[in-house]
């Protein structure tokens, strides 16, 4: 609940705190003296628009700093929310402070970070609701009328819900599968035909993680060989290879040996030059023969470059069509046969799971009607109950009910369930009920924000209500009505309300007054707390405009009824 609020140079209020307590809080005041500017100040702890021109003339900022002490089931809804925004929880306490400049900009804070006023909304809306004649309370909101009539049944509700909502994500799932499935049911028979064929492709290559890489060290190996091998098969030839007559090296030293040893058995000068050049005939002979045999020992094979280019161009096309790496494309294939398992598998599953949906969608159906037959019970209930209410607040005629509709096919389910609820007002007898929001003036509309609060207050919790003069234009009985309403529904909220007639002054567990005074050159409002003998003045004036004995007897008979 509001524990303290405290203004600075805001309009007229140079400084002024106020401490509300629990149970209800009456503020009344003077006309003029500057009640609407609490609950302006308030509005901008709520996120309200600033305004340079709320500024005090002699000020060059306005602020407004509220300090609220959270019960524990209040902090358990806001602390996943304040974990979000980095907000750091203070055991309990949510201290919102806004500061306006002159420049008209204003800076929110919330436990000491500064926030967003879309994040101070969001933190403020469950924290406080405040009514007014104008304002657009949540109760006033068709949105919100299906979450207050389960919140009235909370016990008959939420057990239904919770087993419906189970059933919707169940059917949602099962859709989402069924579309997935449906969709490779109807896959193309291109698209089978390009994944069997790339499967087969892939699969016929029978590729090895790494492979490509052991291939590229073994075509270096191979290149170097190749150009080795070139040198010997040129030297191969230049010693061994025959000229255009058919002789090689050896054979032509060797005709030239018999020639010499010719000439040597004639002359003997010629027998060492034959000895010598036979000895290297017979080398030459021993050196080709034994390199002709390491030629053909060279491990350089024509044949294996070919077969490791080709494989490593089978590679490259297949990284080309299927992935950047050997991994990927076996990946690649590996993924393209479960799609094709899928495809196969699909129309059987599709049929398995239209079924499934079929039955799915029945039992959901058959949730949905027994939650919307429970709300419709609960909704009697309740309508009749706030009729009731209104007419304790003057309102005999009044009659208020709950309207139910089918949400349309494309959108029949959702988290609710199938019902669009719409909160229901008829003034007077013969006049068609209407939409709420539309039909209600700002006197009703007081009066059946009252009524519904009064039957929703267990159920609603809101730890703080305010409500800014709710009591204009209504007559006296019926704000002794209202007084009443107020004093239940603050056994089970902080209510805080602003009023100028008698009756909720007297009801109320604390009151404050709102003075106004002037110095002559400035003016200044203060909010005062009233002890038991101020009450009973303050009542008084509101009573007849006096303070005299007669008036003060009629308040303290008022207020001990009231307070009973």
């Amino acid at each position: 609940m509001l524990t303290r609020l405290e203004i600075r140079s805001f309009a007229v209020i140079d400084h002024a705190v106020f401490c509300p307590g629990e149970g209800l809080n009456v503020i009344s005041g003077e006309t003029g003296a500057g009640k609407s500017l609490l609950i302006d100040a308030i509005g901008l702890i709520l996120g309200d628009k600033a305004s340079k021109s709320l500024i005090r003339n002699d000020s060059d900022n306005a602020f407004v700093e509220a300090v609220f002490d959270c019960s524990s089931s209040v902090m358990e809804k806001l602390g996943p929310v304040m974990d979000e925004y980095g907000i750091e929880r203070e055991d309990g306490n949510v201290i919102v402070t806004r500061t306006i400049g002159k420049d008209g900009k204003s800076q929110a804070r919330i436990n000491g970070m500064t926030v967003v006023l879309s994040q101070l909304k969001r933190i403020m809306s469950e924290l406080v609701d405040i009514h007014g004649q104008t304002d657009n309370s949540k109760i006033f909101d068709p949105a919100v009328h299906i979450d207050l009539l389960d919140s009235y049944g909370s016990g008959k509700i939420s057990g239904l819900l919770s087993s419906y909502q189970d059933k919707l994500k169940a059917y949602k799932d099962l859709t989402v599968r069924y579309s997935e499935v449906m969709k490779l049911a109807s896959s193309s028979n291109s698209k089978k035909d390009y994944l069997t064929y790339a499967v087969k492709e892939i699969n016929d290559a029978s590729l090895k993680p790494g492979e490509d890489e052991s291939l590229m060290a073994r075509k270096k190996e191979l290149s170097v060989l190749s150009k080795n091998f070139a040198l010997v098969e040129e030297s191969r030839d230049l010693l061994l290879g025959s000229d255009g007559s058919g002789m090689t090296l050896v054979s032509r030293l060797s005709e030239s040996l018999k020639r010499i040893k010719k000439l040597a058995s004639n002359d003997d000068s010629f027998t060492k030059t034959a000895e010598d050049l036979e000895s290297i005939v017979l080398d030459i002979e021993a050196f080709c023969s034994d390199y002709d045999g390491k030629t053909k020992l060279s491990s350089f094979s024509e044949d294996e470059e070919k077969k490791v280019n080709d494989r490593l161009g089978k590679i490259y096309e297949l990284e080309s069509k299927y992935g950047k790496t050997i991994d990927e494309v076996i990946a690649f294939g590996a993924d393209a046969q479960k799609q094709l398992s899928d495809i196969d598998s699909a129309s059987i599953e599709a049929n398995f799971l239209k079924k499934q949906l079929r039955d799915a969608e029945s039992d959901l159906l058959k949730t949905a009607q027994t939650l919307s037959e429970a709300r419709k019970e609960l909704a009697s209930a309740m309508s009749y109950k706030i009729t009731e209410e209104l007419s304790d607040l003057e309102m005999p005629s009044a009659s208020f009910y709950v309207d139910f509709k089918n949400r349309p096919k494309e959108r029949f389910f959702n988290s609710k369930g199938i019902d669009d609820i719409t909160f229901m007002f008829s003034a007077n007898p013969g006049q068609p009920p209407m939409n709420l929001a539309q039909t209600a003036s700002g006197g009703e509309a007081s009066r059946i924000m009252l009524a519904i609060k009064n039957i929703l207050s267990k159920a609603d919790n809101m730890p703080t209500l305010i409500f800014d003069e709710i009591d204009t234009g209504v007559s006296g009985k019926a704000s002794l009505s209202i007084a009443k309403k107020l004093k239940s529904i603050s056994r089970d909220h902080q209510v805080l309300c602003v009023s100028h007639t008698a009756q909720l002054a007297a009801a109320a567990g604390n009151n404050f007054l709102i003075e106004k005074k002037t110095d002559g050159n400035s003016t200044f409002t203060s909010i005062v707390p009233l002890d038991e003998e101020g009450r009973v003045v303050e009542v008084s004036r509101l009573l007849s405009g006096k303070t005299d004995k007669e008036s003060g007897e009629l308040a303290l008979k008022m207020i001990s009824e009231l307070r009973a």
